[in-house]
């Protein structure tokens, strides 16, 4: 339990829900901006992986930028908040290893690259006594 009253979720918990969603938000910094974006994702070898198109997700990624992800769901109330380095996925074997794991879920658009997030630290919190 934390010091605000919320439960801790342990690591191999975090990694079941992240697993268990598929619509989750990328906190980037570039230069002086701060930047939240909804991003349709899938995990693969314990990497959060998504499609995008050029922009501020892919210039992250692009740059090596240590990005912020996170996923939650409201009942019960959890947050999973995974911490990484981004990079762009340019194996074509692991572009079409993601293509096919993510789907046809995203918007409108062509969003043909591939941006991978190690998840180098990931820590989840709950609501106390909701499971």
């Amino acid at each position: 339990m934390t010091s605000q009253g919320l439960e801790i979720i342990d690591r191999p918990e975090c990694e079941l829900l992240l697993r268990g969603r598929t619509l989750g938000r990328i906190g980037v910094k570039i230069a002086d901006e701060l930047v939240i974006l909804p991003v349709f994702y899938a995990v693969i070898d314990g990497n959060i992986v998504f499609r995008t198109a050029p922009g501020t997700k892919l210039d992250a990624a692009v740059l090596g930028t240590k990005v912020s992800f996170e996923v939650d769901g409201t009942a019960p109330g959890w947050s999973v908040l995974v911490s990484g380095h981004a990079r762009e996925v340019r194996d074509p074997v692991q572009q079409q290893h993601a293509r096919a794991r993510l789907g046809q879920d995203w918007p409108e658009g062509e969003r043909d690259r591939i941006v991978a997030i190690r998840a180098e630290k990931v820590t989840g919190r709950r609501l106390p006594g909701v499971r």
